[in-house]
């Protein structure tokens, strides 16, 4: 199954290696495939300090949990979604933080379901009718075949 992942999701994996977020995103190869824009990347570089503060990582544990994650997703450059999709997820959010779009638009452009626990997304786009967002007890859910 594909699956789009929030930056949140991320960063939560890296700030808890031993969660379920960590578990899920490095122990379910055979079940989803995992994917993001590349845009993630960069908002996680410039969140490096921050991530390095709250973990108590240093910078090379940090770096070489990132290297476990990102191995684990296929990074979509943003120019490789249509105009279309773009307005599509424009308009989902126009009432949620825009920094979402990147990730509401890979979603439909794969159509895929999107990953996230960023609550006033999830909350947002289930008012838009949107079905196919995932919170993280919903994926264990599903890798677990409870689901």
């Amino acid at each position: 199954m594909n699956i789009v992942v929030d930056t949140n999701i991320i960063f939560s994996g890296l700030l808890s290696p031993k969660g379920k977020i960590s578990d899920i995103l490095l122990n379910s190869t055979n079940i989803f495939d995992f994917y993001a824009p590349s845009y993630l990347l960069e908002e996680l570089e410039k969140h490096q300090k921050k991530l390095l503060t709250l973990s108590g990582f240093s910078v090379k544990e940090l770096t070489f949990l990132k290297n476990s994650i990102y191995k684990k997703i296929d990074f979509i450059d943003l120019e490789s979604i249509r105009q279309f999709t773009w307005e599509k997820a424009i308009e989902l959010i126009k009432n949620m933080d825009e920094f979402d779009a990147p990730f509401v638009a890979l979603s439909l452009e794969l159509d895929s379901p999107l990953w996230t626990g960023d609550k006033k997304l999830l909350k947002g786009l289930e008012i838009e009718g949107v079905n196919w967002v995932r919170s993280t007890d919903m994926m264990l859910k599903i890798r677990d075949g409870l689901l």
